[in-house]
């Protein structure tokens, strides 16, 4: 058998399962993100995980579809041909599905592809706009690299995926205090330590894959969670929450004075500009309370990835028969 004909019926599955968790997450998101602390507090990862949660779950799903009960060795060839299987010891027995996951896969493509087309067209501008200012000199202030430039907008942001760094338009550079730009220095560190970068190109391709209700919500929470926790780490490192609160008015000030457009600026920067969040994260910094909570530094994207890891790993080694019997008897009643 090929290699595509083996592959597509789980292809198909994982498709399905993702699909359904995302309907499922996007219709339970606002009572999800109701219960979520509130994005004053660092609190980032639950949010990203809610997006990261419909490819989680089909991995999981698939696990237990292609490992039901490793200890023992496959049921199918033994259950019977009352309906599909799918089982990696036994790829002939899921040949039936092969027409129906091709069709599945064939749809969803070419409903998602617009989106894909988008993303790809926006990851491609952000790598253009990203290795021309890579090339920029960088100058340091308390340690933390800093690269000016005429972005076309007051704004200081971090850039880059992989391997991201901080750019700081020439115009906000010049205007800021001496104390301000360590702030936004500070500010943007954070990003940089939490690789928010990759953790939104991530969210951004599950969202283009999966897409679910309310996707760009629980986005803009993320983000919303993402810059409080680096406000927080700022002031951490500054010794000085109310100085950080300044900066954020002083630069939201200067971006209302300025003319320029923020359209040259790459989708995916994640930056110290407030806009409609100003009140808010101005709040959450001068509230005493929020203070002793400790600024969240790890990755979003890789604790998701080892609670998944984590997952299939427990789903493969505890004996899934039942799960995995459940999920090929609903195929099998689904296509017959």
């Amino acid at each position: 058998m090929s290699l595509p004909t083996v592959l597509a019926p789980y292809a198909a599955a994982f498709l399905a399962f993702a699909l359904a968790c995302a309907c499922a997450v996007g219709l339970a998101g606002r009572l999800a993100v109701r219960l979520l602390p509130s994005p004053r507090a660092p609190s980032t990862w639950p949010r990203a995980a809610l997006i990261l949660a419909p490819a989680i779950l089909a991995a999981v799903g698939c696990a237990a579809l292609a490992s039901p009960d490793p200890f023992v060795g496959c049921h199918c060839a033994t259950h019977g041909l009352h309906h599909p299987h799918l089982c990696t010891s036994q790829p002939s027995l899921a040949l039936s599905l092969v027409k129906p996951a091709l069709c599945l896969l064939g749809v969803w493509l070419f409903v998602a592809a617009p989106r894909l087309l988008g993303l790809g067209r926006s990851v491609i501008t952000s790598m253009r706009w990203t290795n021309r200012a890579r090339s920029l000199s960088s100058l340091q202030i308390r340690g933390v690299a800093v690269r000016l430039a005429d972005c076309g907008s007051r704004s200081a942001f971090t850039i880059g995926a992989l391997s991201p760094f901080i750019v700081v338009d020439r115009g906000l550079w010049r205007s800021l205090s001496d104390e301000a730009r360590v702030a936004v220095a500070y500010h943007e560190q954070g990003h940089v330590r939490r690789r928010d970068g990759l953790t939104l190109l991530a969210l951004r391709l599950c969202i283009a894959l999966f897409p679910m209700p309310r996707g760009a919500r629980l986005l803009a929470e993320w983000r919303a969670a993402a810059e409080g926790a680096c406000d927080r780490y700022a002031a951490e490192r500054l010794g000085d929450a109310a100085a950080v609160a300044a900066t954020l008015v002083a630069v939201e000030r200067l971006r209302a004075r300025s003319a320029l457009e923020d359209a040259s600026i790459p989708a995916d920067a994640l930056g110290i500009a407030a806009g409609g969040d100003l009140e808010r994260r101005v709040l959450a910094l001068l509230d005493g309370g929020d203070r002793r909570v400790e600024p969240s530094l790890g990755n979003d994207l890789l604790t998701s990835a080892l609670a998944a890891l984590g997952a299939v790993a427990l789903t493969v080694a505890w004996p899934g028969d039942l799960v995995h019997h459940t999920i090929e008897t609903l195929i099998g009643s689904l296509i017959s």
